[in-house]
Order: structure tokens, then C-alpha cells, then sequence
């Protein structure tokens, strides 16, 4: 509460917590005033949590095209976080704001008893000994990396229209991935359970849920990517819920802008954790959202995460057309605008695989060949999907040589294998890269001479790799230091909650004194340190070297997505 009088309002003390629940893990950093790291701490899944039997997060009892989690899992995490926290002597009673982020795609059904428990947690017992199995009507629930909802997809897609009417309402046309196909799926699958449940939320609203204590809203950003929304007029689409199931709108609720507050945190965490009662709780948004916040760039970005699964953000900018792929996203910071997200399944994995084959698992000595082939590789391309990709929708192996005419018939089964080891190695990371930045294009990103790439995940330190990314992307790369860019995001948007519902409409006399206008997200941050560090330059000449190969590589995608079409139709027929 504002203090009127003599006595202004010191704001100096506040720090600002952020939590990220992601696939492997739950993570939290705690920032003071100038955006500081205070502390940080992280339960992994796998390691922390045996009992739930996951591998990489995900239950290892699941059919190859599912990806199931377990709620109960994330809200014990949250209560080992918090002890953890305290345990290192965070001071909880300092946190002024908590802004969030989670896997995107994820959701979660609430039972009436959950509800009820949620509303009332006492501050006597653990989180999860009152928030247990029977708080939620499934406890093997589709995340991210679940696909077994293609039949729903292309039911829902035909129901709305197609998939251009799809793309031109939601951003995107029906994915199996997506929550809009996978709540049909409960619902076609399992009617009981769903008419039982009282409300669905995203794993990001489930995570502002446990924080405030009732059922948080959707947010507009991560909302943006069910097949559900329509981004244009932000609200629920009738004709896409209709097409997914009955009395929809009523369990998901309102979406609400990203920029609002969910509410105060609830009376559990001030009475157990001493949180003081006025801590705003900011709607918790997507992890790739929130790592676009935490780059603190708003235009010419484009932000390469390297990890299980590859995944591209991009600035759009005001402008909203469809896209025959990727998905079309509501902007975190900047209202009424766009950001396009795009998911890659054949990531780290197939990396890693091939740094074990080609190089004994020895990073440098991976990182060696790469550095011993030209850029382009002579011509030498490859196109790896073990895993069925989701752009293009394509499964298995291409390898063309530089001499192979691609109408030929010999470009639909290319060669076997290439002569060097080196050649495989950077074939590998170039046809993953030229294909990201094709698909990048595709979506409406414009490369000029102001792109700024910034790296994240885990593959991210590998300088090779990187340099490569420099060169195919004509464009120099950064990466983000500190505890990660999607934490730094949510603890930038609690700051910023905090400035825009306090600050910037305080009446005590210090803040009427120094009040300015009112600044954009941008604009409040535009004075702190970005943290970059330049990792990679592009080389001489490389546009021109990749320009011809990135046409052959979609052409090899487009070949790969066919086959896979025909197998599909034969299995069918089978």
C-alpha cells in the first residue's frame, strides 16, 4: 500500500522472483532492485523426484507418439523449490512480485475436489499432500512432446474449415501438439473424465493457479498457441471451440493480457514461506515467450534455442497473415503485436548421436571437424529426421551429394553415406541450420543487416556449432549470460508488473516527484545491461555459399515429407 505524507515509499528493498517449469526441470532466480541475481535454485524432475518414474521429464510408460506427465510431479517440485529457497536463506518476505514461464502445449484437468483444495491449502501440510492425485481428473497428462493427436488435429482443422480458415483465426494450422487436439482427444477418449472436470488450464496457468490459490486465467501469449484462440480479436474463437468440445469456454475461462495481474499470492505461501500478502502474482506465460523477454531485444531479433527440440522465435511486428507453418503468437510486451514460434522435434538427440558415432562422444574433437570443413560443405547436404518433424511433417534420412541433380531419381534415395567423417558432421549441423532458417523465412522474418541472433540451450556452447549459425544466418551471434534468458525474463516482467501496478500510479511524494511518463517494457529496460556476448561472426562470402544450398536442402525436406505422406497412406490401406 501507497504511503501518503511525509514518508515516501523506498522500493529499494524489493526483490522479485521468477520460476520456470519446464520439461526437465523446475528452476527459480531471485533478483534484487537492479535486477541482480540473489539466488537460485532447481529441482530436476529425473533426479529429485524418482517416485513419478520419468525420463527427461516425461513417464517412461508412454506409446513412442506420447509425451505424459504427471501434475502431482510439478506441484511437489514447487514445494521443494520453495524449501530450497528458504534453506539458503532467501528472504521470501522481500519478493514483491513472481512472474512465471512453463512449457507451452501442456495442460492440465482440474476435478472439483482440486478446486476445492486449492481454494483452501493449509499452511500445515505440503503442497502436494493436499494437491494429490485426486486434485485432477488425469495424472498422465499430454505435454509438448506428445503427438498421438493427429486424428483430432485434422478433425478440428475440417470442422473449422481447413486449414487455411484454421491459420487465418488461431496463427497456426491444427497441430497434434497443440492443446486444442489434445483436449479432444480427452474428451473423444476419455468422455467421463472430462465431463468431470471442472477447469483446464495450460501448465503456465496451472503454475499461477498453486501461486494465487484459485484457478489463474490463460494468458493471450501462451493461449495464442492452442488452435483455440483467435489471436486477432484476443478472445476464445466459438467456431475452434465448438470444433474441439462441449462447453469449453466455461472450463478454460477468459484469456486475459499477459500484462495483467493474476492476483495476490495466496495466504499458503505468507503463513508457510512468509511471503508478504501484497506479492503481485504476474500471469505466468510460455518458456519461449519468456526467453524472448529475457533478451531485452524487441526488433531484428531472432532467438535459436538448442536443446531436446530445436525452436525459433522471431519479431513480426504488427502485421498478422497466415502461415502455412509455425505458429503465430500474441508479443509478451508489445500489445497488439506478433511473434512466430517455431518447434524442431530433431534436436540435441540426434546431435549427440552423432557426436557419439563420428567422434566418440569428445565434443572438441567434434567441434575439430567442423572446423576442418569448408563453409557449404563442398555441396555435401543432409537432412536428418529420425524423429517425425513437425516442419515440414516428415520422417527419415536424405543425403545428396554435391553433384546430384535433384529431378533426378536417384534425389529420392541420395547416397548411403559420405566418404569423410568431417563430411557427416557438418552436413548434420548445416542441413538442421539452412532448414531452421528456411522455415524462419517462411514465417515472415525479414534477415537484414540489423539481425541479432541469440543462442540458448544447451547446445549452445558448442563454438562450432556456432559458427556455423553465424554463417548460414548471415547475421552475428550472441549469447545471454546469467542464470538463462527465460528465468532473466520472468524475473524482468515481476520488476516490470511491479513498476506498472505500483510505481507508476503511486501518490506518495518521492514517487509523484520522480514520476515520468509511463514507459513501454522496452523503455523501463532500455538502461540495463544486455548481457551479451558476442560467441560468432559470419564469415566472407557466406550468404552467397548458402544462398543455392538452403533451396536444395527444402527441396530434400520436400522429398522427405512426400515419403513419408506415401508410407502414411500405406499403413492406412494396411
Amino acid at each position: 500500500m501507497c504511503h501518503r505524507g511525509k514518508r515516501a515509499t523506498d522500493y529499494s528493498g524489493n526483490t522479485y522472483l521468477g520460476l520456470q517449469l519446464g520439461t526437465l526441470r523446475l528452476r527459480a532466480v531471485i533478483v534484487d532492485s537492479e535486477m541482480k541475481v540473489q539466488h537460485t535454485a532447481t529441482v530436476n524432475y529425473d533426479l529429485d523426484l524418482p517416485e513419478f518414474e520419468t525420463s527427461g521429464g516425461i513417464l517412461t510408460d508412454t506409446h513412442p507418439d506420447e509425451g505424459l506427465a504427471n501434475p502431482v510431479m510439478w506441484v511437489k517440485a514447487l514445494d521443494m523449490l520453495l524449501n530450497c529457497l528458504s534453506a539458503q536463506g532467501a528472504d521470501l518476505h522481500s519478493v514483491a512480485a513472481i512472474a512465471g514461464a512453463a512449457q507451452q502445449h501442456g495442460c492440465v484437468f482440474w476435478s472439483d475436489i482440486g478446486l476445492r483444495r486449492l481454494c483452501n491449502l493449509n499452511a500445515i501440510l505440503r503442497l502436494h499432500e493436499q494437491l494429490n492425485a485426486n486434485a485432477f481428473e488425469l495424472t498422465r497428462t499430454p505435454v509438448w512432446l506428445d503427438g498421438s493427436a493427429s486424428a483430432q488435429a485434422f478433425e478440428m482443422q475440417q470442422e473449422v474449415g481447413g486449414s487455411n480458415d484454421m491459420a487465418a483465426i488461431t496463427g497456426s494450422r491444427a497441430y497434434a501438439r497443440c492443446t486444442g487436439p489434445q483436449i479432444r482427444k480427452v474428451y473423444q477418449q476419455c468422455p467421463e473424465h472430462y465431463e468431470r472436470t471442472s477447469r483446464i488450464s495450460l501448465v503456465s496457468s496451472f503454475l499461477s493457479s498453486l501461486l494465487v490459490g484459485g484457478v489463474g486465467s490463460i494468458d493471450l501469449c501462451d493461449g495464442s498457441g492452442m488452435n483455440l484462440l483467435d489471436i486477432q480479436n484476443r478472445e476464445w474463437s466459438e467456431k475452434c471451440l465448438a470444433a474441439c468440445a462441449p462447453d469449453l469456454a466455461r472450463r478454460l475461462m477468459k484469456p486475459i493480457d499477459p500484462s495483467r495481474l493474476q492476483g495476490r499470492v495466496a495466504d499458503y505461501y505468507v503463513k508457510r514461506w512468509n511471503f508478504r500478502p501484497d506479492c503481485m502474482v504476474v500471469p505466468a506465460i510460455g518458456i519461449a515467450h519468456s526467453r524472448f523477454v529475457g533478451m531485452l531485444l524487441e526488433k531484428d531479433l531472432l532467438v535459436l534455442t538448442m536443446d531436446i527440440g530445436d525452436g525459433l522465435m522471431v519479431h513480426l511486428g504488427k502485421v498478422h497473415r497466415k502461415m502455412d507453418e509455425g505458429l503465430v503468437l500474441c508479443h509478451p510486451t508489445i500489445p497488439n503485436e506478433y511473434m512466430g514460434l517455431l518447434f524442431f522435434r530433431n534436436g540435441s538427440e540426434i546431435r549427440q548421436a552423432f557426436c557419439e558415432q563420428l567422434a566418440d562422444g569428445d565434443w572438441e574433437r567434434f567441434n575439430a571437424m567442423l572446423d576442418a570443413t569448408p563453409m557449404g560443405n563442398d555441396g555435401h547436404l543432409a537432412m536428418h529426421f529420425p524423429d517425425r518433424e513437425f516442419i515440414p511433417d516428415a520422417k527419415g534420412t536424405l543425403r545428396w551429394s554435391s553433384n546430384l541433380n535433384p529431378t533426378s531419381q536417384e534425389a529420392l534415395h541420395g547416397v548411403q553415406q559420405f566418404e569423410r567423417p568431417e563430411t557427416e558432421a557438418r552436413a548434420l549441423i548445416e542441413g538442421q541450420l539452412m532448414h531452421h532458417r528456411a522455415v524462419a523465412q517462411d514465417l515472415g522474418f525479414q534477415f537484414g543487416p540489423n539481425t541479432t541472433v541469440v543462442v540458448a540451450g544447451p547446445d549452445s556452447k558448442h563454438r562450432g556449432i556456432l559458427q556455423i549459425v553465424a554463417d548460414v544466418f548471415n547475421a552475428p551471434v550472441y549469447e545471454k549470460l546469467g542464470p538463462g534468458p527465460c528465468l532473466l525474463g520472468c524475473a524482468y516482467r515481476a520488476r516490470y508488473a511491479f513498476y506498472e501496478h505500483r510505481e507508476a500510479t503511486c501518490s506518495c511524494r518521492r514517487c509523484l516527484k520522480s514520476q515520468t511518463p509511463h514507459q513501454s517494457f522496452g523503455e523501463f529496460f532500455s538502461k540495463l545491461p544486455k548481457d551479451l556476448n558476442l560467441v560468432a561472426s559470419p564469415r566472407p562470402g557466406c550468404a552467397e555459399v548458402y544462398a543455392p544450398l538452403i533451396v536444395r536442402c527444402m527441396n530434400m525436406c520436400q522429398l522427405l515429407a512426400a515419403s513419408t505422406s506415401i508410407h502414411d497412406s500405406h499403413m492406412v490401406l494396411t
